[in-house]
This record gives structure tokens, sequence and C-alpha cells, in this order.
């Protein structure tokens, strides 16, 4: 059997990743499945029918307290103040400084009990981050990621599947969850995802997780189901044009220049002055999909250049297996606009590619 390197983690799912053959890496610390068969295989089972991931290397965090909406509400960039109870909400984090901790999802149980869910690399920083401010908003922050594990179960028949196991999911709306009985545990179902191909996450004890992801298996072989690898999972992400941190979003990257700009309301939070400012400087960043329009494939870090002056660089690309071409998100200083031709510097070539409106495909309903 293949054994992780000694410093890093396994989720409990590790040993039937082996068994299936999982391809394995380490992202985030962890020890985690790259592919199963092919990156490209698992991408099309899931924009097509329904695949299943183990994605339990997310750090999950409780947060608990009278004042656990207004500091939510103070340390992001959306707003978190008045919204409907179990509901979950995508927010950006936020250094003062106006660069990003990290993108996460707030779910509301209650205005006095919020979980999140956060990058598995940031996952340290994030509790540093909001203990820092805890104290001042009078708030419990609480790791849960040891005991707890998350399946992602995605693509246009997720809900035939899921439905099966849990009827009610049928009324569960997108961007919310419920709180379902299961044996003697309560677990978490969300009407959530990171495809842009429709579904819904588990969130459980480990030993629920066991039982899940082999029953989903088996459950599944009649509907097409494959296990999915985060290599599928970031091209999946990628066509939809959603951020990943450290690459769209960074400590150096403020949000209202990233993709995720569209998270940022007009309530006060800790960097609502200091993005104010950048808006107005005009030094402002901005990213922009783009298609290849020659071969290649353009990669995190490669130069953009436009009329031979490099204006930006790459944040993410990959070769799409929905449009079979290669796609990539740009950060730049100029204002571009659709159709716009730029050039990245690939192999010490400089390749056309045009801008295109985000996401590169439709999002399914």
């Amino acid at each position: 059997m293949e054994q992780p390197k000694s410093d890093q983690m396994k989720t409990v799912l590790y040993d039937a990743h082996v068994a299936l053959g999982a391809k394995m890496v380490e992202f985030g610390g962890w020890a985690m499945p790259l592919y199963y068969q092919s990156i490209s295989s698992e991408h099309l089972a899931v924009r097509k029918a329904v695949g299943i991931f183990d994605v339990s290397h997310m750090g999950l965090v409780l947060v608990q307290g009278a004042n656990a909406e207004s500091f939510l509400d103070y340390l992001g960039t959306n707003a978190i103040v008045g919204k409907a109870d179990f509901t979950a909400t995508y927010t950006v984090l936020c250094h003062p400084d106006g660069g990003c901790v990290d993108d996460v999802i707030v779910y509301k149980r209650d205005p006095t009990h919020y979980f999140l869910v956060v990058n598995a690399a940031n996952r340290e920083k994030d509790l540093k981050h909001l203990q820092q401010y805890s104290k001042s908003f009078q708030v419990k922050v609480t790791d849960l990621y040891a005991d707890w594990g998350i399946l992602s179960i995605q693509g246009p028949r997720a809900e035939e599947l899921i439905c099966h196991f849990f009827p009610q999911a049928k009324e569960i709306g997108p961007m919310h969850f419920r709180l379902i009985k299961y044996e003697n545990h309560e677990i978490i179902l969300s009407h959530t995802g990171y495809t842009g191909a429709g579904g819904f996450e588990i969130y459980a004890p480990n030993e629920v997780i066991l039982d899940f992801w082999s029953q989903f298996l088996d459950k599944g072989k009649a509907i097409g189901i494959v296990p999915v690898g985060l290599g599928a999972r970031d091209t999946l992400r990628l066509e939809m044009g959603f951020a990943l941190y450290g690459h769209e979003l960074t400590d150096e990257i403020a949000p209202t220049e990233s993709v995720a700009a569209w998270t940022v309301k007009k309530h006060n939070f800790v960097a609502k002055e200091v993005l104010d400012k950048l808006e107005s400087s005009g030094n402002k960043r901005k990213q922009y999909g783009v298609v290849m329009q020659d071969p290649g494939i353009a990669r995190a870090g490669y130069g953009v250049f436009q009329n031979g002056v490099q204006i930006g660089v790459v944040t993410s690309g990959t070769h799409s297996p929905s449009l079979n071409k290669a796609i990539a998100i740009v950060m730049v200083q100029e204002e571009l606009e659709v159709g716009e031709e730029v050039a990245i510097e690939i192999r010490q070539k400089r390749c056309r590619a045009q801008v295109v409106a985000l996401p590169f495909i439709e999002k399914s309903k």
C-alpha cells in the first residue's frame, strides 16, 4: 500500500483512495488523490453525470457567541448580518491592509452559531486571524478539522443520488443547508459546491464519512458515478472562473482586484477604507478570463503582454476538457475588453490569447 510521507496528514478515506488506485499527492499538508483514472474523464463525468469528491482536508471552524454575526460581518467582504438561518455565504476574509487571508464559506445556523469551511493550507493562519479578533467580539472559535470530514457529490445527477438517501434534499435551495439526523449523529447537508455542475456537500463525523463514501459509490453505479480527485476539482472550478487561494487570491491581492470582487459589499468591514482608496487610486489590477488562440497551456506565473509590453501575469491556467481548449485567468494592470487580444509567454514564445467573459462555460442550474 502506498504510504504518505510522515509529515503528511491523511483523511479518513486515505486507504479507500489507495484501494481505488488513486494517484496520491501532497496538497496543503495532506495526502490527497490527484486522480483515479484521468483528470479529463473525471471532469467530464461531473459535467455529464455525477462524481464524488473527498474534500475532508478542508478546515472546519465553529464560531459561537452573541456577537458572532457582527464578528464575521466585520472580518469579511460579504455581508453576513441579516442573512437567513440555514444559509451559506461565500466571503473573503481580509487583512486590515486589504490583502486576502482566505476565501471561505460561512454557514449560519442562527445569529450566535456559525461554522466556516476554510482552505486546508490556510487553516492555522485562519484560526490565528479569527482568534486575534475574537476577544474584542467575545466569541468562541473552535477548530473541528480532526473529527469531521466532507464529501462533495457534484453533477447534473447529484440530486437524484442524494435524494435516494435524503429525500429532503429536493427542498434545499442553492446556498442553503439542513441539519439531518443520521443514526446517532447530526450531519450537515448543503446545496453547495465548487464545480458549477450543481450538487451537494455532506459534513459529518469521520465514521459517517466512511459509510457514505462506499454507499454513494455503490448506489451511484447505475447512473455513472466516479470518484474524482483534486485535478478535476481544479479544472472544474477554473472553467467557472472561481478563485483558488494562492492563485487568484493571496495576502498581496485585494479582493476587489480578483474574480471574487463581486463579494465586496458596502458594509463596514475591516478592509473597507483601504479598498475604497485603492478603487479611487487608479492603481487597481484586474483579473480576466482568456482562451488560448495558439497552441500551449498558460500556467500560473507566465507573463501576459500587449503591444510588446508586459501588463500582468497568469494566475491559473489549464486545458478545459469541456471546451477542448486551453483557458486561463490573468491579472493585469490594464483595462481589457472582451474580444481583445493579449500574448502569453509560454516557453519563451509569445502565444496569442483572447479575452472572454467569465465563466468560460455556462453554470448548471
